[in-house]
């Protein structure tokens, strides 16, 4: 990481797609924020919502924002930043809750939610995200093989003839010559 410093300004824009109640209700929940101010962010103006941030901060901001359904925009501090709202004082102590967000990539448009590759997107579509600890296989289990009792058996050690081999005998044929076979009439 480098020793840059960030500003998280946000000026009301959505992640496309996203459902802007959906959004605001995000948002107030990350920030933990009443309506009125969740209302503030989106007045069109940028704000600064995070100040001085290192990368790795910025990141998780950027990405907790991201999963939220809010576009932001992560600005180094020389850029300059036009903004006359301070920012959200519980912006700060959130940063708990959006540790748990995560990095952009090498190339620097893909991000990591958890574990999950979003590539830029967020979570979309008909899949959720599991509690920790939650089984994720229903299918019904079979149970163990049962194991016989073997105790009553002991192994040779290796090179020992498992077994006594006898000579074969030769063949032995009988005499069959007085038999004869009649017609049974």
């Amino acid at each position: 990481m480098s020793d840059a410093r960030y500003n998280i300004v946000f000026d009301g824009s959505l992640v496309p797609g996203a459902d802007p109640a959906a959004v605001r209700a995000n948002l107030g929940r990350l920030f933990r924020m009443t309506p009125e101010r969740v209302e503030a962010l989106f007045s069109g103006k940028r704000m600064v919502l995070k100040r001085d941030a290192d990368q790795a901060t910025a990141m998780k901001f950027r990405a907790a924002l991201k999963q939220a359904g809010a576009q932001c925009q992560m600005l180094e501090q020389t850029d300059a930043v036009s903004s006359t709202t301070p920012s959200p004082g519980s912006a700060e102590s959130s940063a708990s809750a959006a540790s748990s967000a995560a990095a952009i990539g090498s190339d620097g448009n893909r991000e990591m939610v958890g574990t999950i590759r979003t590539g830029g997107e967020g979570f979309s579509g008909q899949f959720e995200v599991a509690p920790a600890g939650a089984d994720l296989d229903t299918t019904e289990r079979q149970t163990a093989s049962v194991n016989p009792d073997i105790s009553h058996l002991s192994m040779a050690p290796p090179g020992t003839e498992l077994e006594e081999l006898t000579p074969r005998k030769a063949a032995v044929n009988p005499d069959i010559s007085h038999l004869s076979l009649a017609d049974d009439r």
